[in-house]
């Protein structure tokens, strides 16, 4: 399950003065994949931080034991907590006792190039052409192309097929089908998602608004479209839809899970992490779709990638990639999805899951945008405060100014 960090304004301004200030290494040029690894002095041995997740870290195991095999390059891997990684990396990676390859989300890709801890790579065609445009799109920056994409994670809705008969298409099919569900005073309802920001992007997107101006790989963070006129009608449908509903303002991920997971709900947006529980709660009565669909269009959700970077400190970044590369083609993203569970970033393995549970998923990421790997996103999490005051009544478009402008502010004394 992802982990969104809420900081106060304080804290994010530290944040960020830190990582535009840190004195990155000259880079260079990008590493091209075109160059054969077999052209580069063979390294005795190749380290790569692993997340210390069990089932992760067995899967990545096993696929290097495969690598060092047919190489005959050691391969060590050391679990580091992914939550870690970028800290202990930037302390370990220039004395030389850093890996060569790391593990991470997208989402840190900004800190990590800010701090100059990766190296951008070229990726040609017949070596991108395996990944979803997805997941290319999640480790791009500042027009580069950072790391090999492993998994593909994003929330869809999840619905109790005894109690709706099927999924919905649109918000306006989701509360007509919750209406006669839902009954507060017992703890039940219709339709549960918790009111986060996180979740929220599809009636802000769909009516028109957008956080940074660009293009993934390419934003403008000095263009901020949270408080645009489609922004605020959005949140005011969203506004609407939350109190239909009876959705409580205080909702939890834990409580929801629960509700869901005893039948005391008929609907709720979550994620794929949730997906072992549910199927072992509501066994064949579980069924899972893509987000209903806002404002008459499909609904886009944020989606999460996970990759392997090239550390800028190795020594052997050719090889490097060729593990990196290895270990995210079809057949190690096969074993790797059969250990984990996790939606490969490998279309034609993605293609091959038998799971209908799955479905619901892999429908989703093709509406799905990912979400900004710059520093400048930290900020963003304000909107999460905004939407507590929108919920609570208060004038929209007054609470999305306020909040634009707070970000800004703390954009602004980041240096940037």
């Amino acid at each position: 399950m992802p982990v969104i960090k809420k900081l106060s304004a304080a804290v994010a301004i530290a944040v960020l003065s830190a990582v535009v200030a840190a004195c990155a290494p000259d880079r260079g040029e990008a590493i091209p994949t075109g160059e054969s690894a077999t052209d580069a002095a063979k390294p005795a041995k190749l380290v790569v931080w692993a997340n210390d997740d069990a089932n992760h870290l067995k899967a990545v195991e096993q696929i290097a034991q495969k690598y060092a095999e047919q190489t005959g390059i050691e391969v060590e891997v050391t679990p580091v907590s992914g939550a870690e990684q970028v800290q202990k990396l930037a302390l370990a990676a220039p004395s030389g006792k850093g890996p060569d390859l790391f593990y991470q989300p997208q989402d840190r890709l900004g800190d990590v190039v800010a701090q100059g801890l990766a190296d951008p790579v070229e990726l040609d065609g017949e070596a991108a052409g395996g990944y979803s445009e997805a997941a290319l799109e999640a480790v791009r920056y500042d027009g580069e192309t950072y790391g090999y994409p492993i998994t593909v994670e994003t929330y869809a809705l999840y619905y109790n097929k005894e109690l709706v008969a099927e999924a919905p298409a649109s918000v306006e099919d989701a509360a007509d089908a919750a209406a006669g569900l839902t009954d507060p005073a017992n703890d039940r309802f219709g339709f549960l998602i918790v009111p986060d920001f996180y979740y929220a992007i599809p009636f802000i997107a769909n009516y028109g608004g957008y956080i940074f101006g660009g293009s993934p790989g390419s934003y403008d963070v000095a263009d901020i479209g949270l408080n645009n006129a489609g922004a605020a009608e959005g949140l005011t449908a969203y506004q609407a839809f939350m109190k239909e509903n009876a959705i409580p303002e205080t909702l939890t991920t834990d409580i929801m899970q629960t509700l869901f997971a005893e039948g005391k709900a008929g609907m709720v947006v979550d994620g794929l992490w949730s997906l072992k529980t549910f199927g072992e709660k509501l066994g064949d009565k579980l069924g899972t779709a893509p987000l209903p669909s806002v404002n008459g269009k499909p609904s886009p959700s944020f989606v999460g990638v996970k990759s392997w970077f090239v550390s800028s400190y190795s020594v052997s970044p050719q090889w490097a990639m060729d593990l990196a590369a290895y270990l995210t083609n079809d057949e190690n993203a096969r074993l790797y999805y059969e250990t984990t569970g996790e939606i490969p970033a490998r279309t034609a393995v993605t293609a091959e899951i038998g799971d209908p549970l799955y479905q619901g998923f892999i429908d989703q990421i093709a509406s799905g945008i990912p979400m900004p790997n710059v520093p400048e996103m930290t900020p963003v999490w304000e909107m999460d405060s905004a939407l507590d005051f929108i919920l609570q009544g208060q004038d929209v478009q007054a609470v999305l100014d306020e909040t634009v402008a707070k970000i800004e502010q703390q954009i602004a004394a980041s240096g940037k």
